[in-house]
């Protein structure tokens, strides 16, 4: 794509922010699929198994290059929480409808937001709050508090957001000295070693479809951490997280089709607040760096 350089970091990191959305929503849609087969913790480790081995041949190639880091304990504490915040979230969608889970991880972009004011010390444009706060509305009504009974399995959603924060913001600090590929190259394997011990108990023969959904999965969930690591390369945490609210959109499609949930119609009223947020910052960004 030798004409995409040409574009402004910002545009960039929405592009990229905007795939790993779509990807985001195709690897919980197989997590969900899988689910119905095998348990949580033995799907988490053919995830991370197969995240490692699409990674083998570049690190055989140049291991030099991928494996080259100054944070290495940064990498650890990241592979680490990464590995209980996918638990968790990978519980979270086998037992909640997709889009409701989707629509309450949207508090994670506010969050961040927040935590990168406090410790990063980003400069946070209104854009950035007018699209959050408007996200954050479309989340609200989507859950509707005081009108719906509460669902325990939102703590379990709660703790994984608070751990998805401050990977983050983990992500944000290594991309000033790391590639996108020395970041997942790490957390794959440091994941994959990790959940071991967790899966051992559920270990199951798979057949060769199997394998297959599997090793898509790796896949998937390799380009997704790729596509945020490049995001968060290209601009400010604050600028391209409001654009994390489309997820909503494409689980909402996918989940349709895929499962046959039937959205929910303020599911579809929330949706739509939160992707004019994002619809009605963008112009002004785009006249501003293009």
């Amino acid at each position: 794509m030798p004409y995409f350089h040409k574009f402004s970091d910002n545009t960039q990191g929405i592009f990229y922010a905007l795939l790993s959305c779509l990807f985001a929503s195709f690897l919980i849609a197989l997590v969900r699929y899988l689910s119905a087969d095998f348990h949580i913790f033995f799907i988490v480790m053919m995830r991370n198994f197969f995240g490692l081995m699409f990674f083998l041949p570049q690190i055989l190639h140049d291991h030099k290059k991928v494996l080259y880091t100054n944070c290495l304990k940064l990498h650890i504490f990241r592979g680490v929480n990464g590995l209980a915040s996918m638990m968790i979230w990978f519980y979270v969608v086998t037992i909640l409808p997709l889009s409701e889970a989707v629509s309450i991880s949207f508090i994670i972009p506010i969050l961040t937001t927040v935590v990168a004011i406090i410790f990063l010390k980003e400069k946070v444009k209104s854009h950035s709050w007018i699209a959050s706060f408007i996200g954050f509305a479309g989340i609200l009504i989507i859950l509707r508090p005081g009108f719906k009974e509460f669902n325990p399995a939102y703590f379990f959603s709660f703790a994984s957001v608070i751990l998805w924060v401050i990977s983050n913001i983990i992500i944000k600090v290594m991309t000033k000295t790391e590639k996108p590929q020395t970041i997942v190259a790490y957390m794959s394997f440091i994941m994959f070693v990790c959940s071991i011990p967790f899966s051992l108990p559920y270990l199951k023969a798979i057949s060769f479809n199997d394998f297959l959904w599997f090793a898509a999965l790796g896949a998937i969930s390799n380009l997704l951490h790729i596509f945020i690591s490049s995001a968060y390369s290209k601009a400010d945490l604050s600028y391209v997280q409001p654009f994390d609210f489309t997820r909503l959109i494409f689980t909402a499609i996918i989940s349709y089709f895929a499962f046959g949930e039937i959205i929910d119609i303020w599911v579809i009223v929330g949706s739509l607040v939160i992707l004019c947020g994002v619809i009605i910052v963008m112009p002004k960004r785009q006249r501003k760096k293009n």
